[in-house]
């Protein structure tokens, strides 16, 4: 995902403290922060610049207003998620926050963090074929051929991802491009007698695209009742799912094949489970351009987590949907403070650890079948794609709640902290 520098009116070249409250908050805004840390934020600029702007986030833009002069809006609509731009951006912040740097200093840093860099290509593209690679291990690949050509879908569909990006194609023609590559190439291996029944080859290219980060972050919106923004991104989400899935299901279908209804894969040991579950929190930051160092934080935790899941299904019995959301609660509460005191976004490191637990199998198999179903299908069709759409919501469901709810209630605890200290200082 290419940083993105949101502003765009002219009046930011001025160098007046709204424009760059405005600058550090479109920032923060478009490239993947949740709109409470960014709210936070423009407060600790407020005390450190003794001013008293208020930032109103929408989808399309932010705007930071100011009594007796003009609202100034910047169009940033958070598209993006880039951690090594926010995290830039907080350090900043913190600085001229504890009187450690200066205006100046700070726009200068704003300058670096709208420069941020994805991930090498090289790397990017690798880290596609290892997180594909893993998840189809999760999800019971167990043939050599079948693994390497899954990580071979994942590489290509990323270095097309990116070549896209380059060509200004937006993030819903990047996935769709991309999940039909991936069709592609299960409907060739399912012709060749090279994948099995469950599809792993076409659906675990199409699983890393979902965009987790997003879903998480309209949740904690909606957990705040910032209503319209929080809907804002979950439609957002909604849209590149179904972009996701329509591509994968429109290239299965040149080929004649399908999703067939079936469990989702076998079981495999727990400690192959846990492994396989680090490498693919090992492969996301790199999507997210997380900075390398903190890369260890979504692979100790995300390890622990889908270990856990496993064994609360295996040894204590409980469900699919109850075994992702117990892992998820785990990964909220240790990620909540580790988010906030390394500044970087917890939508998108939360979501590289619990990546594993993503129910694309489910999800993907419930969109191809609805589909088919105008073209004549069964009732057994049209049961195996309600009991399909329906697990993969409630995985979904207990997935978001089980990450928002920590980070809510500890941003709450945060907020409440900073306002005792901002009137502390006014006193």
């Amino acid at each position: 995902m290419t940083t993105t520098d949101p502003i765009v009116d002219a009046r930011v070249t001025e160098g007046s403290d709204q424009a760059l409250v405005a600058r550090a908050a479109a920032l923060l805004h478009a490239n993947g922060e949740s709109t409470g840390v960014t709210l936070d934020a423009v407060d600790r600029l407020n005390r450190a610049l003794a001013t008293d702007f208020q930032l109103v986030p929408t989808w399309t833009s932010i705007s930071v207003l100011d009594q007796g002069r003009d609202p100034l809006t910047v169009v940033a609509p958070p598209e993006g998620v880039a951690m090594r731009a926010v995290a830039i951006a907080m350090r900043a912040i913190d600085k001229i926050g504890e009187k450690n740097s200066n205006r100046s200093e700070l726009a200068a840093e704003l300058d670096r963090a709208s420069k941020a860099g994805q991930s090498p290509l090289w790397l990017f593209v690798l880290a596609c074929a290892t997180g594909t690679a893993a998840l189809s291990t999760i999800f019971g690949a167990d043939d050599a051929t079948a693994v390497l050509l899954i990580a071979f879908s994942g590489a290509l569909g990323g270095l097309i991802r990116r070549l896209l990006g380059k060509a200004h194609i937006g993030s819903i023609g990047q996935v769709f491009a991309a999940a039909f590559l991936a069709g592609i190439i299960g409907g060739i291996a399912v012709n060749a007698d090279l994948s099995t029944s469950l599809r792993l080859i076409a659906v675990c290219p199409a699983m890393i695209l979902v965009p987790g980060p997003h879903i998480l972050n309209g949740l904690l919106d909606l957990f705040a009742l910032r209503i319209s923004l929080g809907f804002a991104r979950l439609g957002y989400a909604a849209v590149l799912v179904l972009s996701i899935g329509a591509g994968l299901a429109l290239a299965l279908a040149v080929f004649g094949t399908d999703l067939p209804v079936e469990p989702a894969g076998r079981t495999i040991p727990l400690w192959l489970d846990v492994v396989a579950a680090a490498v693919a929190a090992a492969s996301y930051p790199i999507y997210f351009a997380i900075p390398y160092r903190l890369i260890v934080w979504p692979i100790a935790v995300g390890a622990i987590a889908h270990g856990l899941r496993t064994w609360v299904m295996n040894d204590l019995g409980w469900n699919v949907a109850v075994g992702a959301t117990v892992a998820c609660l785990v990964v909220g509460i240790v990620l909540a403070p580790v988010s906030h005191r390394l500044h970087i976004p917890f939508a998108a490191v939360s979501f590289a650890a619990v990546v594993a637990l993503i129910p694309g199998v489910y999800l993907f198999r419930a969109i191809d079948t609805l589909g088919e179903l105008q073209f004549g299908g069964t009732e057994s069709s049209l049961l195996g794609a309600i009991s399909d759409g329906t697990t993969a919501a409630l995985i979904v469901a207990g997935m978001a709640v089980g990450l928002a709810l920590p980070k809510y209630l500890y941003q709450q605890i945060v907020s409440h902290r900073s306002s005792h200290t901002g009137r502390r200082q006014h006193d």
